[in-house]
């Protein structure tokens, strides 16, 4: 599902109580919410409430609203001042309460999401954790009691390799590269002779007598220098 991200930071006023450490992130922690609001909504009683706890980004069937900056913590994963909080960006699917169709389109579009994470981080699936993993307690939720903790990481990694796309194949390059030593010199005579006349730069014949003239620069300079004869 396409979905616009939203960035709608709590107040600096609330880096105290909410995102208290500056912070350089090195995982990404999945949470369900456990109930059926929206994204926006979802930050807007986390900004409003006085409790501590809080988290990087809501996603929803239609929307991805970060509230915190990447480079500050949240207060989500209950391990106290363990890697979970202090190092790692926290993640709400939406509307887990009641799953169906709104809940798998918000876990479609946070599983996008966060392999968008793992591509711009340069990071692997091992730096995905759920919030089990630093405290735990069973979270997400859903995706735990559905038995889907396996397909959600592999549908990440999935994304994630789609994202990153083939590496394309190395073009073979072949190099010019006479079959005897009459016409290697034969050829080294014919670029010093269109050097002399100005018709080619030295590159040229340094790069004939490194080995370094591929095949098809070597046709081209026999094209070039006979044009400008």
């Amino acid at each position: 599902m396409p979905y616009t991200i939203i960035t709608n930071y709590i107040p600096a006023s609330l880096y105290p109580l909410k995102a208290t450490y500056p912070m350089t992130p090195e995982y990404i922690t999945i949470h369900n919410t456990a109930n059926d609001a929206t994204a926006i909504n979802e930050i807007a009683f986390m900004t409003r409430n006085t409790a501590a706890t809080s988290y990087h980004v809501a996603i929803d069937d239609k929307h991805a609203v970060q509230a915190i900056p990447f480079t500050r913590n949240g207060w989500h994963a209950g391990d106290g001042q363990g890697a979970g909080n202090r190092k790692s960006i926290g993640i709400e699917i939406c509307y887990s309460e009641s799953g169906g169709t709104k809940y798998a389109n918000a876990e479609a579009n946070a599983i996008d999401y966060i392999a968008r994470l793992l591509k711009q981080y340069g990071w692997g699936l091992d730096r995905v954790k759920w919030h089990r993993d630093w405290s735990g307690k069973k979270c997400p939720h859903r995706i735990i009691d559905e038995g889907r903790t396996s397909a959600v990481h592999n549908a990440i990694a999935k994304r994630l390799s789609e994202l990153s796309g083939p590496t394309p194949p190395k073009e073979d390059v072949r190099m010019f590269n006479p079959s005897s030593a009459t016409l290697k010199l034969a050829y080294e005579q014919f670029l010093l002779d269109a050097l002399k006349e100005g018709l080619i730069s030295d590159k040229w014949l340094i790069e004939f007598k490194a080995g370094k003239l591929s095949l098809d620069d070597a046709l081209a300079l026999k094209v070039i220098i006979d044009q400008r004869k």
